[in-house]
């Protein structure tokens, strides 16, 4: 290739050229060495199944050898007159990145490295042996620091050992596995502390404990005061304590309330119209009026069997509202499902006051 200017220079000037490569798409960007267009012609006329089933039959394969290219040519040139019709915008030739919406992420991205950079400060002038995250500005675990500072130097030295063993002194085959590296990397959790006060620490609180019975120290006031590196109502061995609301009410605020299953008996129940909306699922309902008659209505008219009074509240605009306000600029902007929305409202007033 070195020599291929002087040993043949119109090869060389075709490679100058592009012609080495085959265009797959009108986008410059998608370019294919022409041992892989051979390939992908290959994909194309193979299709799903390709030859498999064939072999055995040779009138069969000698119908699909024949008549598979030409499928394959006019299914390429169908889906080319097809994409002249739909995608006839002239963006389209160019690469994804070369988009108004992805450079503008771009540029937000630079931003906001520089915003952080300039809020830290110079972060190559950091004089600490730490290893700092932009972003979270979190420190990494100093397993990922030995990672990042002996990487280099373990890959040339299993590349050394790969060499000698396999080529140079052939002690071991080119086909035997190599063993995959795992090396805590950014992404790597830190690993679980078994036990986060060392031992310096419960020796000082030894010492405290024993200054407190020797010198008549008031052992309530100092057991009434935090003695541990993290409150154990938070955290657990350093790491904070995770849960969902439904444990406070189920472990908590239960043991609290006897349970009963007598129900009470009232003569009027209050309904929150927007909790029953949305406690009520549109199941198969086509209308706003539908949904009204078939869901909404009849859940209203089976609570109402043992009460003498039904109030359903909706949440109102006041005038001097912020949402008030806002409806007021906005109601010539009122979409039909909104107008549709009022009006069933209205019918439920009615027919509850029915």
């Amino acid at each position: 290739m070195v020599q291929l200017p002087k040993t043949n220079p119109e090869t060389h000037r075709a490679f100058l050229e592009g012609n080495f490569v085959v265009n797959k798409t009108e986008k410059k960007f998608s370019c294919m060495a022409i041992d892989q267009a051979h390939e992908q012609n290959n994909a194309c006329v193979k299709a799903d199944g390709g030859a498999v089933g064939l072999t055995e039959n040779p009138g069969a394969l000698r119908r699909w050898m024949v008549a598979g290219p030409e499928m394959a040519r006019l299914v390429n040139e169908f889906e080319n007159v097809t994409e002249c019709f739909v995608n006839t915008n002239a963006s389209n030739k160019l690469h994804h990145e070369q988009t108004l919406s992805f450079q503008e992420s771009f540029r937000n991205d630079i931003v906001s490295l520089y915003d952080v950079i300039d809020d830290l400060g110079n972060p190559f002038l950091e004089t600490s042996k730490d290893l700092l995250v932009l972003d979270s500005k979190n420190i990494v675990d100093i397993s990922v620091v030995k990672t990042v500072n002996t990487i280099e130097s373990l890959g040339q030295e299993q590349f050394e050992k790969y060499t000698k063993e396999r080529l140079v002194d052939r002690t071991t085959s080119v086909f035997d596995t190599i063993k995959r590296n795992k090396l805590p990397l950014f992404q790597t959790p830190p690993p679980a502390k078994k036990n986060v006060y060392d031992r310096s620490q419960a020796n000082g609180f030894e010492k405290l404990y024993i200054a407190c019975q020797s010198r008549d120290g008031n052992l309530d006031d100092f057991f009434r005061h935090e003695n541990h590196a993290f409150p154990p109502s938070l955290s657990q061995n350093g790491t904070i304590r995770l849960g969902t609301k439904a444990d406070l009410l189920s472990k908590c605020l239960e043991r609290l309330t006897p349970p009963t299953d007598v129900k009470p008996v009232v003569s009027s129940v209050i309904l929150d119209g927007s909790a029953v909306v949305n406690m009520l699922k549109p199941v198969n309902i086509k209308s706003f009026n539908e949904y009204a008659l078939k869901v909404f209505i009849p859940y209203i008219q089976n609570i109402g069997k043992d009460v003498q009074r039904i109030d359903i509240v909706f949440d109102t605009y006041i005038d001097n509202s912020l949402k008030g306000i806002y409806s007021r600029k906005n109601v010539e902007k009122v979409s039909e499902d909104e107008f549709k929305m009022k009006q069933m409202y209205q019918e439920i007033g009615r027919n509850s006051c029915a």
